[in-house]
């Protein structure tokens, strides 16, 4: 078992992937090199990558990217500080990165948007764009602030210790929607009768998006990119564990997470 069977493993189930874009593909090391003990984690980030070596790990998959640019090859960052650090080190430990991206995203029932959906309890499933992006779901009628409530409360396991939220909290909202990370719910998802809207501050910048959306009378609630993602990626490793019993897997969830000053 390489790297290189693990991906196109994955690869062969995912036809919504073009094989010639994506950027699912190996960042560092060699991909024929014999894999026996793997770590998954949304973000290759050096804390994730330590402990990934400590653990005797031969492959990092990651879902976002190691060099900071989401598009290969990645080099901007790469021959600069922290990059140069980030480097050296995986050319010490010869560890192998993969990205799974593209792949895991739109991944039926426990990839990214699906396993955010579940983690949020939203189960009563209404619609979805084209592109399988995006989603809307029913709940109970409750006020904006309630349900900001309690997405908060279901995101703080994950690090998360507030949401930020535009509207007014006394409106009542029982169709939210979410989305993939950054591609996250725009006015398609309104169009099908959302009321409330989950972004992340990465894919939704407060002129362009928030603020659209709050002037369409929706409510929107703002978590950062990893929130909306960490459970899709834990669900890669419970995949990656099924399926390739011969080769032991690690969740890593190091990656920065940043915490609130209220005055």
């Amino acid at each position: 078992m390489n790297t290189n069977d693990i991906r196109e493993h994955l690869l062969s189930r995912a036809p919504w992937v073009n094989r010639a874009t994506t950027v699912d593909t190996v960042k560092t090391g060699d991909p024929m090199r014999e894999v026996q003990t793997v770590a998954v984690g949304w973000v290759a980030c050096v804390e994730n990558l330590r402990h990934a070596h400590e653990l005797g790990c031969d492959l990092f998959v990651t879902h976002e990217p190691t060099f900071w640019e989401h598009s290969a090859p990645e080099l901007r960052y790469r021959n600069v500080e922290p990059g140069l650090t980030k480097q050296r080190f995986l050319d010490r430990t010869e560890m192998v990165v993969l990205r799974v991206h593209d792949i895991w995203d739109n991944w039926p029932g426990i990839g990214i948007r699906d396993s955010w959906a579940r983690g949020l309890g939203l189960t009563h499933f209404l619609a979805e764009d084209e592109t399988r992006w995006h989603a809307v779901y029913a709940i109970e009628e409750m006020t904006l602030c309630e349900f900001a409530r309690q997405v908060a409360a279901r995101v703080q396991v994950l690090g998360q210790d507030s949401v930020q939220v535009i509207g007014d909290p006394e409106m009542i909202v029982s169709r939210p929607a979410l989305g993939v990370g950054c591609g996250g719910p725009d006015t398609d998802m309104v169009a099908l009768g959302a009321d409330v809207l989950l972004v992340c501050f990465d894919g939704a910048s407060y002129w362009q998006a928030r603020q659209r959306f709050a002037e369409l009378g929706v409510g929107v609630i703002a978590v950062e990119h990893g929130t909306s993602e960490m459970w899709g990626i834990e669900n890669l490793a419970v995949y990656l564990r099924a399926t390739f019993p011969s080769i032991s897997v690690h969740y890593m969830d190091l990656h920065a997470r940043p915490w609130t000053v209220m005055a």
